[in-house]
């Protein structure tokens, strides 16, 4: 059951490699005038780029090429920036794992305690409110919720004018351009937690929502179980009734959701990083589309397409792990 688990997990991952790179070479453009400008005095220059970088090879020979060097982890050079690939991302990365991870640990804690208090509290008006609370952030665009945050906290914002001590936030990037290079000292860390608080916010409040509604929801139908019951009746106080019976049974749809969840805040990433110019994947991928940047394009997306599918693996061993009546298909 497991090893078939692992080889689908592997065909999808290739599945998703190869539709990768016929996706991206469908797009309209040619890659080499984003390197070359439109002039007929740069035309030999231009065939040499495109025969540097292989573009006047046949498709079936690109991939082959393209495989290749996805496998041997020599990602290339990136057309707009003429460094390797991997340099680029592995220092994006680094950022946009960190404001992510940042924002998922915030809202699987928050969200589970937020929806567990709703539900013991069922009826009552802290229920009342953060449900409606919840499905109002549920549906509420990412991007604007982004944009309301940079109004409210940029210096000189309307409400500094309401209220003398309302705080004033970085808008942009990770950190200080003026504390370049960066150094593992007390300022820069400082200023770098600063410049991830409203990134961070925006992402955790666009999914806190869902994982507040879900565990309230699954923790109700537990509650109305048998063994619930039993347990009251042993004796037990409501806070050793949550704690060893109605929790560790309304846990399940919760893994399943926070891996699915990744997914989301993955896409999330980018509409920050774009509005909080905060230059992570997301920020190099949109820049990358707008330049045809294939080799940068190709294996961006390939990571986070394997992120994806290593995390709803890992939610399938965890499922397993938590209730072993759940078998995995």
């Amino acid at each position: 059951m497991v090893a078939r688990r692992l080889v689908n997990a592997g065909i999808t991952i290739f599945g998703i490699i190869c539709l990768n790179y016929l996706l991206i070479r469908l797009m309209p453009g040619d890659p080499s005038l984003s390197i070359v400008p439109r002039d007929p005095k740069f035309r030999g220059f231009r065939d040499y780029v495109i025969a540097f970088f292989g573009l006047d090879r046949p498709q079936w020979e690109q991939f082959g090429i393209y495989l290749q060097k996805l496998f041997t982890l020599d990602w290339g050079t990136s057309y707009q920036y003429r460094r390797p690939v991997a340099d680029i991302l592995f220092h994006d990365l680094g950022w946009t794992l960190l404001l992510v991870g940042t924002s998922t640990v915030i809202t699987i804690l928050i969200g589970i305690a937020i929806g567990s208090y709703a539900a013991v509290r069922r009826g009552k008006p802290f229920d009342f409110v953060s449900t409606g609370l919840g499905i109002f952030l549920y549906g509420m665009p990412i991007f604007w919720l982004g944009l309301v945050l940079q109004s409210l906290f940029r210096k000189n914002s309307v409400v500094q004018g309401w209220i003398p001590w309302w705080p004033t936030l970085p808008t942009s990037g990770y950190f200080d351009d003026r504390l370049i290079p960066w150094n593992w000292d007390l300022l820069h860390v400082s200023d770098a937690f600063l410049h991830l608080l409203l990134p961070a916010a925006t992402l955790s409040l666009g999914t806190l929502a869902g994982i507040s509604l879900v565990m309230r929801n699954s923790l109700i139908d537990v509650m109305t179980e048998d063994f619930v019951t039993t347990a009251r009746a042993k004796g037990l106080s409501p806070r050793q009734v949550l704690r060893r019976h109605i929790l560790p049974n309304g846990m399940p749809p919760m893994v399943s959701l926070i891996a699915l969840d990744i997914a989301f805040v993955l896409g999330g990433a980018y509409q920050v990083e774009i509005i909080f110019r905060y230059q992570g994947i997301g920020f190099r991928t949109i820049e990358a589309i707008g330049s045809l940047d294939y080799p940068l394009l190709q294996f961006i997306i390939v990571i986070g397409g394997v992120a994806v599918v290593l995390a709803n693996l890992v939610s399938d061993f965890l499922l397993l792990w938590l209730d072993p009546r759940i078998k995995i298909s």
